[in-house]
């Protein structure tokens, strides 16, 4: 019971700081503390979409664009990478399906 309303409280908070993310980063910034701190007392995980929003280093909103800069590189596997324009920090997400296909590498 308390877990569920945890995780609607926390999908409000980011959908609040996704709404803010332009005119007040720093009022988005806030609103994902609350979120991270509401998560740790109720011992919830984020979900997996949220996640990619929060820099692991600094705990601020990550918002592509704004406070976060991303790339697709196709080196090696295609991956994207975003960057965190605060602290700098940077890190990288694999994209599936894009390596080789099962049969082309066999002869």
């Amino acid at each position: 019971m308390l877990q569920d309303l945890a995780r609607q409280r926390i999908d409000h908070l980011f959908s609040l700081a996704i709404r803010t993310a332009h005119s007040r980063p720093d009022l988005s910034d806030r609103y994902v503390a609350m979120a991270l701190k509401l998560s740790e007392r109720t011992r919830v995980r984020l979900p997996r979409r949220w996640r990619y929003f929060v820099c692991r280093s600094c705990k601020r909103f990550l918002y592509p664009g704004t406070t976060a800069r991303v790339r697709i590189q196709q080196r090696r596997s295609p991956h994207a990478v975003v960057t965190c324009l605060r602290c700098g920090e940077i890190k990288r997400y694999l994209l599936k399906g894009g390596g080789k296909s099962e049969g082309e590498g066999k002869q």
